[in-house]
C-alpha cells in the first residue's frame, strides 16, 4: 500500500484552502505581516500571517529559523558556510549570527 505521509511529508495547515505537504516546501520568507511560502516547483503562495505564527503552526522539526526572514526546509539545504545555506535549487540565503549554531 503507498503511503503518501512518507513520500510527500507531513500536511502543513496554513489556513482554510492552504494545505500543503513538508516535501514541497523550499523556505517561508517573512514580509510583515505577510508570508511567502516558496515551493519546490518554483511557484510561490502569499499567506496573510507572520512567520512567527506560521512557524508556531506546523511546529516541525524538519523546519529551521536561520535568519528574521527566512524559515528553511532542512531536507533541502545542500551546504552550510560561514554565513550562508544553499538550497537545492542553488539559492543562497543569509544566516543570521546568532541562529549559526543552530545548525551546526
Amino acid at each position: 500500500m503507498f503511503n503518501t505521509a512518507n513520500y510527500l511529508g507531513n500536511p502543513c495547515v496554513l489556513g482554510k484552502s492552504n494545505t500543503l505537504f513538508t516535501n514541497e516546501i523550499l523556505y517561508f520568507e517573512g514580509d510583515i505581516n505577510y508570508t511567502y511560502v516558496h515551493l519546490a516547483s518554483g511557484k510561490q503562495k502569499l499567506l496573510a500571517k507572520t512567520l512567527l505564527v506560521v512557524e508556531n503552526t506546523i511546529a516541525s522539526d524538519a523546519f529551521v529559523r536561520i535568519s528574521r526572514k527566512h524559515l528553511v526546509n532542512r531536507k533541502f539545504i545542500v551546504e552550510v558556510g560561514k554565513d550562508f545555506v544553499v538550497l537545492s535549487n542553488h539559492l543562497t540565503l543569509p544566516i543570521a549570527r546568532r541562529r549559526r549554531r543552530v545548525l551546526r
